[in-house]
């Protein structure tokens, strides 16, 4: 297998996963979208009682041995300059790593949605911190991403 197929079969794979997670919530729908952004992926959030689009974006990356949480921050750290390099994303953004042979999912922020008494804020992070990616933790990700839109609304209402 040359390199760049070997890249390919893992970007398929990587892709495929994240997607398989996601979806296992009936309130997130996936759109791909690297050619526009530089993300692989956005995820909108269906809120009924929500006017305005809740969306984040997500980027893929995957190897195909298996890693623990510490190196995989290591192995993204050209990952995290590659994001700083694109432009200040006015959204939260998320990062997913797999590997391939294994199975493991990973999961850091990068456009992290805060909200304390200043309000609503992105911190861009500078660095990986990864954790395991469960569904549970999908649920806080979904949560905090909701929190977050609820605050922006609710600043740009008063």
């Amino acid at each position: 297998m040359t390199s760049e197929t070997n890249e390919r079969y893992i970007g398929g794979q990587v892709r495929s996963r994240a997607t398989v997670i996601l979806t296992r919530r009936d309130d997130l729908r996936v759109v791909e979208t690297k050619e526009q952004t530089g993300l692989d992926m956005h995820v909108y959030v269906d809120r009924e009682d929500k006017p305005m689009r809740l969306v984040f974006g997500v980027l893929l990356r995957g190897v195909p041995s298996p890693t623990t949480a510490e190196h995989a921050n290591k192995i993204l750290g050209p990952t995290m300059g590659f994001f700083q390099g694109l432009r200040k994303f006015t959204y939260p953004v998320c990062l997913f790593f797999f590997t391939v042979r294994d199975e493991q999912a990973f999961f850091s922020w990068l456009a992290e949605p805060v909200v304390n008494g200043d309000g609503p804020k992105l911190i861009h992070h500078t660095q990986a911190n990864c954790v395991e990616l469960t569904d549970a933790l999908l649920g806080d990700v979904v949560d905090r991403v909701v929190a977050w839109y609820d605050a922006v609304e609710s600043v740009l209402i008063a």
